[in-house]
Formats: C-alpha cells, structure tokens, sequence
C-alpha cells in the first residue's frame, strides 16, 4: 500500500504549503513583522524552510514543512515559539534556516483544533508522518 501511494503522489519537494493547503497567505518571514500583523488574529499556520534546496526527508518524500499549528492569537504564538521554541526542536529549527511562515484566519473560534488536526493528518497522508517539529497528530472529531 506504501509504494503504491507513494508512486501516485509523488512528494519529492514539489509541495509548496499553497499548493498542499487551500487559502494559506503567505510566505511572510519568520523574522520580519508577521508577529505584529498577526496580533490578535485566530487562524492556522504552517511553518517551513525557505529555498528550494533544503528538505526533510519523511517516509513518503521530502518536504520543507516542519511545523502546523494553530492559535487564537497566532502573533502572540509565533512570538513563544521564537522565546520558548518548545515544539520538539522548532527554535534549533529557526537558529539554522531561514523560516517562511503561512497562515490562514479562522473565524469560529472552535474551529480551530479540527482545522490543525485536518492539515497534519493531510500532511500525514502525503508524507507519512506529521511535520518533524509536531509532537503529536491530534484527533479529527
């Protein structure tokens, strides 16, 4: 079953975060003013490495994504993981590369949870795994 979902979606590094996700804006810069513009604002966002040169390699392909989440105030968020950078590895991610980041609103609150947990669980079908720097997949109900 592997290699056969493998051979249709080919996922060698051809998946930029737009084209695996609807809706995300973006690519802003990990260290430009994303934090401010995002203050406040309630959505999911998708943290990856810039430059077609480097990939992670997942069971199913490689991929620039090494983080999805989710916050009711995404600016407040990105500024944690920068301080904190708690989420298995993320700060030693964001010391070493360059980091894009993309993000997508998300007006009903509740909402937020069940559209982080479908994004990992598509990037899982694609890949094989969550994003390196997810610590766990969380449930879709």
């Amino acid at each position: 079953m592997v290699s056969k979902y493998f051979d249709k979606y080919n996922t060698e590094g051809n998946m930029t975060p737009k084209r695996l996700f609807e809706k995300l804006e973006g690519p802003f810069d990990w260290n430009g003013a994303i934090s401010e513009k995002l203050a406040d604002e309630a959505g999911v966002y998708v943290i990856n490495a810039k430059g077609w040169d480097w990939k992670l390699d997942y069971p199913y392909g490689k991929s620039d994504i090494i983080y999805i989440g989710e916050s009711e105030d995404i600016g407040r968020r990105l500024n944690e993981h920068k301080s904190y950078g708690r989420n298995h590895g993320l700060a030693g991610y964001a010391n070493r590369l360059r980091l894009n980041i993309y993000f997508r609103k998300v007006y009903h609150i509740s909402d937020l949870k069940k559209n982080e947990a479908y994004m990992i669980k598509h990037f899982e079908n694609m890949y094989g795994r969550a994003p390196i720097c997810n610590g766990q997949t969380p449930n879709i109900d």
